[in-house]
């Protein structure tokens, strides 16, 4: 199988965190999911320094469901990750540790056994490309 995209990983660690603040538990319950050598770099992306949640988790606890505030999480990810390319391996690892969960390895199963999904780097040469049936 192919290695996963840093955004599929993501995009899996947000719904998981989506899935928790839906079930009405709070962002420590879902940093209590991991190692704490996983989350110590994550942590100021979804807690302030007075341990409140930031802005983007707020609004995504008042809409766990909304494609458009998980993707603002999405985002605070990857642009974290883009700033510091070594933090893709601490969220693989995170990643791994969520699919050791009931629920974390229902969303990994999701991601992985998805079809039609892209799970690495697409060049086309200057051609066109379609994913689909």
């Amino acid at each position: 199988m192919e290695p996963l995209t840093t955004s599929a990983v993501i995009g899996g660690l947000v719904t998981y965190l989506a899935k928790k603040l839906g079930d009405h538990k709070n962002v420590k319950d879902f940093l209590k999911d991991f190692s704490q050598a996983t989350v110590d770099w994550v942590r100021p992306l979804f807690l302030t320094d007075d341990g409140e949640e930031t802005e983007a988790v707020t609004a995504l606890r008042e809409k766990p469901g909304s494609e458009s505030r998980q993707l603002a999480v999405q985002s605070q990810l990857a642009g974290a990750v883009e700033d510091q390319p070594a933090l893709e391996q601490r969220l693989r690892a995170m990643f791994e540790e969520m699919r050791q969960t009931e629920e974390g390895g229902r969303i990994a199963n999701q991601i992985l056994n998805s079809k039609n999904v892209n799970t690495g780097n697409v060049n086309t040469g200057g051609g066109n490309f379609r994913i689909g049936d």
